[in-house]
């Protein structure tokens, strides 16, 4: 199946041709300049899966929140011992991240609805032999499920898509994709998973998470607050 998005002459040819994953990117609400980043990775992916869905134990305002505040998100993940990654705002979509493994990105929103986020990374890992730098796309489909016991959760599915930049690598990577791509996909998946992992922590106990943010002096007061609603509404004074 071919979608084509006509090029201005002159300008990127932006076709984007869809593989056997049979994910459906939202073609028709992102902008020229993201869809060209979006064929530039999909077209030419050294790599590409489609992660198991996973079940998140929290409502959809509190995920959406964590995807949201990024920031505050890496710092409670690094406060709660759940990764290493530290995260700064770049621009009004863009976030420079760091996993304190290695590795490195730049990672801009592309789009965002009710239901589906399409990410761009552009990043580096400093392995003890090689420099792999490249480039990825991982859209994010989460909805709601409601469990037998009434208890919200969300279901989250990820497809993820690799380009590096070094041909011979690639061509490596794909000879030996049934390594490699587990490898690159984790490293590309980890920052999502620790979202997961901070919504079990709060599934579990909700007011330990809250009190463990408070203590953190670098966030921001109005996040802080907003957050504290979200996990303990019930504590929260009613505002008149």
């Amino acid at each position: 199946m071919v979608l084509l998005v006509w090029p201005v002459a002159g300008e990127q040819d932006c076709e984007l041709h869809i593989n056997d994953l049979g994910r459906s990117f939202p073609l028709g609400g992102m902008e020229r300049h993201a869809l060209c980043r979006l064929a530039g990775v999909v077209n030419d992916a050294t790599t590409s899966h489609i992660n198991p869905p996973v079940l998140t134990p929290i409502r959809k305002p509190v995920y959406d929140f964590l995807l949201d505040h990024v920031v505050l998100t890496a710092e409670l993940v690094r406060t709660l011992g759940i990764g290493q990654y530290t995260i700064k705002r770049v621009g009004a979509q863009g976030f420079q991240g760091d996993d304190g493994q290695g590795s490195e990105a730049l990672v801009d929103l592309l789009y965002q609805n009710s239901t589906q986020r399409v990410y761009h990374i552009q990043g580096a890992h400093h392995g003890k032999v090689l420099l792999i730098t490249g480039e990825a796309i991982i859209m994010l489909t989460s909805q709601t499920r409601t469990g037998h016991d009434g208890k919200e959760s969300v279901e989250t599915r990820m497809a993820v898509y690799s380009r590096l930049d070094n041909p011979m690598l690639a061509t490596v990577v794909k000879v030996l994709q049934p390594f490699l791509r587990g490898v690159i996909n984790g490293k590309l998946a980890g920052p999502f998973l620790a979202v997961h992992r901070m919504g079990e922590l709060i599934a579990a106990d909700p007011g330990q998470v809250s009190r463990q943010a408070e203590t953190i002096s670098e966030l921001d007061k109005t996040e802080l607050d907003a957050l504290r609603v979200l996990l303990l509404p019930s504590l929260t004074p009613a505002r008149p």
